[in-house]
């Protein structure tokens, strides 16, 4: 009796479909910094090395620790409730878990976040790169892991939707619980039924 309660109130992975979400939403947020940074390379704009110096020193530093601090914080915000969730779903306690589903993140904790990443992109754009390929991966990459926390952060807020899911939760407490989807999610939803 008590293996089937635990393994109701199991996290995990949704399906392959949503995985799939995961690694490739980030790089498509990715690509209209790269094309940006193409844009203005091609060009000639970008600023010197010696005027890099602050940028690399001070202003990134700050920046990505502002947001790394934010993003651990809502991680960790949001790993929690999932972990309350499972013991509501495990105690049959229908109201814990519809009062934890229907608590979002505050939209100023979200502004903030989204700020600072476009703040840390905007910068590391800006950079003076010597050789083409260096500028393109580093401006890829910041782009992608920016993006990536962003989804995962925002996958959390959901637990029964998306990618990483509370698995046991009994159908009528999803149907009561007012939990707002995210536009990514009904995307590939939709995408799923037209290729089908």
């Amino acid at each position: 009796m008590q293996g089937d309660i635990l393994s109701q109130s199991s996290a995990g992975f949704n399906n392959l479909i949503q995985t799939i979400r995961l690694i490739v939403t980030p790089s498509l947020l990715a690509v209209p910094a790269v094309v940006i940074w193409h844009y203005l390379y091609i060009n000639g704009w970008h600023s010197t090395s010696r005027a890099d110096e602050p940028i690399v020193n001070a202003i990134l530093p700050g920046l990505f620790g502002a947001h790394v601090f934010i993003a651990g914080l809502m991680i960790i915000r949001e790993s929690d409730d999932i972990r309350k969730m499972k013991r509501a779903i495990r105690e049959t306690d229908k109201e814990a878990f519809i009062e934890i589903a229907e608590d979002s993140i505050p939209l100023p904790m979200k502004y903030i976040l989204f700020i600072t990443a476009n703040l840390i992109q905007a910068w590391t754009i800006s950079l003076n790169y010597e050789v083409y390929w260096t500028g393109l991966a580093s401006v890829f990459s910041i782009a992608y892991m920016l993006a990536l926390i962003w989804e995962i952060i925002a996958d959390f807020d959901d637990p029964v939707n998306g990618m990483w899911v509370i698995k046991g939760v009994p159908a009528e407490w999803i149907k009561e619980a007012k939990i707002k989807r995210r536009i990514s999610d009904r995307f590939v939803e939709w995408l799923i039924r037209k290729m089908r």
